[in-house]
Order: C-alpha cells, then structure tokens, then sequence
C-alpha cells in the first residue's frame, strides 16, 4: 500500500507506505491505493486554494475571536469549497476544526458548536446581515 494525506490547511502531506489509519481513513483526507516501485500508484492530486479565518479562544473575554488574517486552505480540484467556524455554542473547551478550513465535524452544527459556510473567506465574524437589520430599523424609524 501506498498512502498520502491530503490536509484540508496545507494541501498534500506525503506520507507513503502503510494503510490509511486513524480519523485519516474515515474523513477522506487518506486515499489508499496498490502499488509498488516500478507501477507507483499515488499520482499527484489536483488542488485549488481558497481563504477562511482562523479563530482563537479569548480568554479575557471567554469568546472565539476571528484571527485577522485569513489562513490558506486547499481542496481536491472539484470538491466544493467549506469553511467553519466556532458556533454560538462553542466554548473554551471546543476543538475547532482546520484553523477554519473545512465543514464542520459531524454533529456540531446541530449542537451550535460549529457554523459551516461554503464561500471563499466566508467564515468571518462579521457579516453583511449584521449591517443591514439595523439599517433598516433606522430607516423605518425616519418614516
């Protein structure tokens, strides 16, 4: 067996020989193949960059703060675009995912531990909803 891991923050990580292990066999970040010296089968993999924020736990102010600059993240060329971050529910004690990169873990949407995204630099704290809902309650009271 001839393995490499691809991770979702730095692109391929060449790790060959051996099966496929750990949370890497189940999460696709492993592709496992046959092969050997003259007949290699681990073929570079095609890649496309996107951004997402990487967040830190705060705590003075016991939050996840936004990092202020947005982290690298690779996918396999064709594979949709996610970027995660701390939900409303997430505290201190919350693993969070890929420095951004990445859907959420499984069950931490539904538990408001992690809020998932599908956009380029998507997971910032800040976003346009929070501008608008104000804006137009000034609006309308100016009526």
């Amino acid at each position: 067996h001839q393995t490499s891991t691809f991770i979702l923050s730095s692109g391929i990580n060449a790790e060959y020989g051996g099966a496929c292990s750990g949370s890497a066999a189940t999460d696709g970040s492993c592709e496992s193949c046959t092969g050997n010296a003259s007949t290699p089968c681990n073929a570079a993999v095609e890649v496309e960059t996107f951004k997402c924020y990487d967040y830190s736990f705060n705590t003075t102010t016991n939050k996840w703060a936004k990092v202020t600059t947005a982290v690298t993240c690779h996918v396999k060329k064709g594979t949709a675009v996610h970027c995660n971050k701390p939900g409303e529910s997430a505290n201190k004690t919350y693993n969070f995912q890929h420095k951004g990169c990445g859907p959420c873990a499984a069950g931490t949407v539904n538990n408001k531990t992690c809020a998932q995204c599908d956009k380029d630099s998507c997971n910032s704290a800040v976003t346009l909803s929070f501008f608008i809902t104000p804006l137009i309650a000034c609006l309308l009271s100016l009526i």
